[in-house]
């Protein structure tokens, strides 16, 4: 092979290396964000009692079935009256309207805790700060409890 050809061949391959850098840097740089927390998760696994099923199947029909507890009645199951709470995912201002151009009040830090009275659909979240109605971005807004 001439010199030429084996130099338009590495050239090739030098450029194809250089749009797939690009490419990766590009796809980086677009990722979905995650927050990590310190707050588990927990599950409830709660066991069906005994009693709750039939003592003995009846049939081939009855071993591929389990009786599930009645559900109890829902006055028991009341949702809970504790205020939702919600902390800042990073460094974010708190403003006195639902909006950019809202007067900033203060900036907190990555962190900072409140009570949140409502989530907005327009992507502002109605919150509780030092005694005071505020707002805040909802992209910014990790719900601690609900």
């Amino acid at each position: 092979m001439k010199k030429t050809t084996i130099n338009h061949i590495l050239m090739g391959i030098i450029v194809v290396l250089c749009i797939s850098i690009c490419f990766l840097i590009f796809c980086i740089a677009k990722r979905p964000r995650y927050i990590e927390t310190a707050d588990t998760e927990s599950a409830v696994i709660a066991e069906i009692p005994k009693s709750a099923g039939t003592a003995e199947p009846q049939s081939a029909a009855d071993t591929d079935s389990v009786k599930l507890p009645e559900p109890e009645s829902t006055a028991q199951t009341e949702p809970s009256t504790a205020p939702m709470q919600g902390k800042t995912s990073t460094r974010v201002n708190i403003r006195d309207r639902a909006s950019e151009d809202a007067k900033v009040l203060e900036t907190v830090e990555e962190g900072t805790t409140f009570e949140i009275i409502e989530v907005l659909e327009n992507g502002w979240t109605h919150i509780l700060y030092q005694d005071m109605d505020a707002y805040i971005s909802s992209a910014y807004v990790i719900i601690i409890n609900q």
